[in-house]
C-alpha cells in the first residue's frame, strides 16, 4: 500500500517510514559477471541522482514522524480494493518460519509448494486466475513458471505482506487476475539513532529429517543501516525422493539520503537440490532439480513538486535450473530479467484528489536445452485517479501492457467505496485485464520434472472480467464482519490436460466462470482470546462442456483460534475443511479429490535469558494424521511436528 495518501495533509510524516530490503551474500560464479555489470549501473545511477541534486536547490530536511497502524488501517477501510495486511508484530509473534506459513495464516489465501514455486490461490480460484507477486511494489513472479519462489524471500526482512482480493488496481502492474501479493521488505530501524546492533537465530528440527537454521544481523548508525540475512536448510520428505536441500544469503542496504531523497539497495541468493518425485500414478523416483536465482534490486525514493512523490526501482533475476528426467537425460534452462518501475503519485492540500502515473519495463531471455533460446520485452503506462467526497471514495484506472510476442493489452478498474455510518462500508468493485502464457506453458517444462509437463505454443491469451461487491460491518474494535460477492469470467482460460502418456499439456478453455461469497468474521473475545473464521462458497463453470473448473472446491472454510495463557504461553489452533475438487476438465470420479478436514495447533512460549529475548514454539500440522491429496497424485504428508527457537540479542 502507499502510505501517502494517509498523510497528505503533512508529507513531513512519510519520508522515514520508506525502506526497502532484500537479501544476497555469496553469488556463484555463473552469476557473477551479470551482477558486477548491473551493479555498476545502480552505483552510476546513485551516483547521477545525487550528483543531480546537488547542482539544483539545496535540499529540504525533512522531521521524522512515525505513520501509526491506525491510519493504515483507516486507508485500507476507506479505500475501495479489499485489501488484508499481516505485520511485522504479527509474523514474530506467530513464529512462522516462511511466507508460505504467513500467507497461509490469512483469510481466504491458500499456498501448496510445488516444484520450484507455489501455487497461490486466493478467495478459492485454485491456480484458475493469475496471481501476481511483488517485492517491495516491483514484479516477483516468473515469467517462466508463472509463480514466484517464496522460499528464496527472508522472513527477517518481511516488514509487512498486503494481499489485494480480486479485481486488484491497475498501477500494481499486470498480471493479477486472481489477486495480487506484495510483500514489504523493511529493516526494524525507523529514522536517524544511535549506532545500534541485532541479531536474531532461529532453530527448527522436526518430522521427515527437517532441520534448518537462519540468522540475521542489522548494524544502524546515524543516516545509514545494513542488514545481512542466511539460511541452511534440509528435509527429507515422506515419499521416496522428495527431500530437498536449500540455503539462502542476503544484504539490505540503506544508503546515506540527500535531503528528502532516500536510495535503497538489496539483493538475494538461494539455491536448492531436491527431488521431482511425481504423482503417485507416474512416479519418476530417479528425477532431480538443482535450482538457484540471485536477484538485485536498487530504488530511489523522494518527493517531485509540492504535491508529488516518486517510487523508481531498478531490478534484475538471474535464474537457473538443471532439470535430471528419470531417463537419465539432462535438461538446462537460465533465464535473465532486468527491468524498472516507476510510480509518481501528485494529491491535492485537502487529501480529496489523487492522480498516480505507473510506468514500466523489462527484458526477458531464456535459453533452454529441449526447446531453444527465447525473448520477451515488456513495458506498460498506466494511470490511476481516486476521487473523495465526503463518505464516498471513487477510484478509476486504466493500463496498457505491450508484451513482444502478444502486442498490447489493455487492462481497466473501477471501485467505489461508501461509507454508510461509522461502522459500515459498502465497497464496490469491477476490472478487466489480460493474462500472457509463461514460457513454460508455450515451450517449455513449468513445475516439476520434464517426464511430467510440456507446452502449448498454440496457446492464446486469457481475458478477464472481474467484479464484487462486499460490505465491511464493524460491530466494536477488534470485532467485525465483512461479506463479499465476487463473479470472474475468462475467455481463453489457460487449463491442463494430461495425455495417454501420463504427461499434461496447457490449453485453452473457450470460456470458464467463477461466482461466490466470502465471509469473513473477526472477534476479540477478551484481551488473551481472538478468534477468526473465513468461508469461501463458490459455484464454477468450464462452459465448453457444463463441467466444474478444476481446483475449485464448491467451499472451503478455516477458523483459527488465538489465546494467550497466564504464564504467557500462546496458543493457536487452526480447523480447516475443504470441499472436493475435480484435477480433470472431464470431472472423472477416478480423479477426484475427496473432501477433508484438518487440525493445525501451535504452541509458542517466550523466555529471556539474560538479554536475549527468546521464544520456543512446537508446531504440529495436520494433527489427526488426516489423508488427502494436495494435488492429484500427490498425497499430503499427514502428522508432521516441528520444534523452534528463535534468540534475539
Amino acid at each position: 500500500m502507499r502510505q501517502h495518501a494517509l498523510i497528505n495533509n503533512d508529507r513531513k510524516k512519510w519520508i522515514s517510514k520508506h525502506s526497502l530490503s532484500g537479501s544476497i551474500h555469496f553469488w556463484p560464479t555463473p552469476l557473477v559477471f551479470r551482477l558486477i555489470v548491473f551493479g555498476c549501473m545502480l552505483i552510476l545511477s546513485w551516483t547521477g541522482i545525487a550528483a543531480a541534486q546537488q547542482n539544483g536547490s539545496e535540499p529540504i530536511i525533512l522531521d521524522t514522524v512515525v505513520v501509526t497502524a491506525s491510519k493504515i488501517e483507516d486507508y485500507k477501510k476507506n479505500n475501495p480494493h479489499l485489501v488484508q495486511e499481516m505485520t511485522r508484530d504479527q509474523i514474530q509473534k506467530s513464529s512462522f518460519t516462511g511466507i508460505d506459513q504467513v500467507l497461509n495464516a490469512m483469510p481466504g489465501v491458500e499456498v501448496k509448494k510445488s516444484g520450484t514455486g507455489s501455487r497461490i490461490s486466493i478467495q478459492g480460484s485454485g491456480g484458475n486466475g493469475k496471481i501476481l507477486v511483488l517485492i517491495n511494489g516491483r514484479p516477483a513472479n516468473s515469467t517462466q513458471y508463472g509463480s514466484v519462489d517464496l522460499d528464496s524471500i527472508p522472513l527477517d526482512m518481511v516488514q509487512k505482506v498486503d494481499v489485494f482480493k480480486p479485481p486488484v488496481p491497475v498501477w500494481l502492474g499486470p498480471g493479477g487476475t486472481g489477486g495480487a501479493i506484495n510483500i514489504v521488505l523493511a529493516n526494524e530501524r525507523q529514522g536517524k539513532s544511535k549506532t545500534k546492533k541485532n541479531t536474531r537465530i532461529r532453530l527448527v528440527g522436526g518430522s521427515f529429517g527437517n532441520a534448518g537454521i537462519s540468522a540475521s544481523q542489522m548494524i544502524a548508525a546515524d543516516a545509514l543501516s545494513l542488514k545481512l540475512t542466511a539460511s541452511a536448510n534440509h528435509r527429507d520428505g515422506r515419499r521416496t525422493n522428495t527431500d530437498r536441500d536449500s540455503g539462502s544469503a542476503g544484504f539490505q542496504w540503506d544508503l546515506p539520503s540527500k535531503g528528502n531523497t532516500r536510495y535503497d539497495l538489496s539483493g538475494r541468493y538461494y539455491r536448492s537440490e531436491h527431488g521431482a518425485s511425481g504423482p503417485v500414478h507416474n512416479p519418476t523416483p530417479n528425477a532431480r532439480q538443482e535450482y538457484q536465482k540471485g536477484s538485485l534490486d536498487f530504488r530511489v525514493k523522494g518527493f517531485c513538486g509540492e504535491t508529488g512523490d516518486y517510487d523508481i526501482k531498478l531490478f534484475m533475476d538471474d535464474l537457473s535450473l538443471e532439470d535430471r528426467s528419470r531417463t537419465g537425460s539432462v535438461a538446462t534452462l537460465d533465464e535473465l530479467v532486468f527491468g524498472f518501475k516507476n510510480e509518481a503519485v501528485w494529491t491535492d492540500e485537502n487529501n480529496g484528489f489523487s492522480l498516480q502515473l505507473m510506468t514500466s519495463a523489462s527484458r526477458d531471455r531464456i535459453e533452454h536445452t529441449l526447446s531453444g533460446d527465447h525473448k520477451r520485452e515488456n513495458a506498460g503506462i498506466g494511470l490511476q485517479s481516486d476521487i473523495k467526497q465526503k463518505t464516498m471514495t471513487l477510484s478509476l484506472g486504466a493500463r496498457c501492457d505491450y508484451t513482444s510476442d502478444f502486442d498490447f493489452q489493455p487492462a481497466a478498474h473501477v471501485g467505489l467505496n461508501i461509507t454508510m455510518d461509522p461502522g459500515t462500508r459498502l465497497k464496490l468493485n469491477g476490472g478487466y485485464s489480460v493474462n500472457i502464457p509463461t514460457f513454460g506453458q508455450l515451450y517449455q517444462p513449468s513445475h516439476g520434472s520434464i517426464d511430467q509437463v510440456r507446452g502449448n505454443p498454440d496457446l492464446k491469451e486469457e481475458t478477464v472480467l472481474t467484479v464484487s461487491a462486499g460490505i465491511l460491518h464493524e460491530f466494536s474494535k477488534g470485532r467485525s464482519l465483512e461479506i463479499t460477492l465476487f463473479r470472474a469470467d475468462t475467455d481463453k482460460m489457460i487449463g491442463y490436460e494430461e495425455g495417454t502418456d501420463l504427461i499434461k499439456r496447457p490449453v485453452n478453455i473457450e470460456e470458464g466462470s467463477r461466482q461466490g461469497i466470502e465471509s469473513t468474521l473477526y472477534l476479540k473475545l477478551s484481551d488473551t482470546l481472538l478468534l477468526d473464521m473465513n468461508h469461501v462458497w463458490q459455484d464454477t463453470c468450464n462452459k465448453d462442456n457444463n463441467k466444474d473448473l478444476t481446483y475449485a472446491p464448491d467451499h472451503k472454510f478455516k477458523a483459527t483460534l488465538k489465546w494467550t495463557s497466564p504464564f504467557k504461553t500462546r496458543v493457536e489452533t487452526s480447523f480447516t475443511a475443504l470441499g472436493s475438487q475435480f484435477s480433470d476438465h472431464a470431472n472423472s470420479q477416478e480423479k477426484k479429490l475427496s473432501d477433508y478436514q484438518t487440525v493445525d495447533l501451535k504452541f509458542i512460549h517466550p523466555l529471556k535469558i539474560n538479554s536475549c529475548k527468546t521464544q520456543a514454539f512446537i508446531y504440529f500440522e495436520n494433527l489427526f494424521n488426516q489423508g488427502y491429496d494436495v494435488h492429484y497424485g500427490y498425497p499430503d504428508d499427514g502428522l508432521r511436528f516441528t520444534i523452534g527457537l528463535t534468540m534475539e540479542f
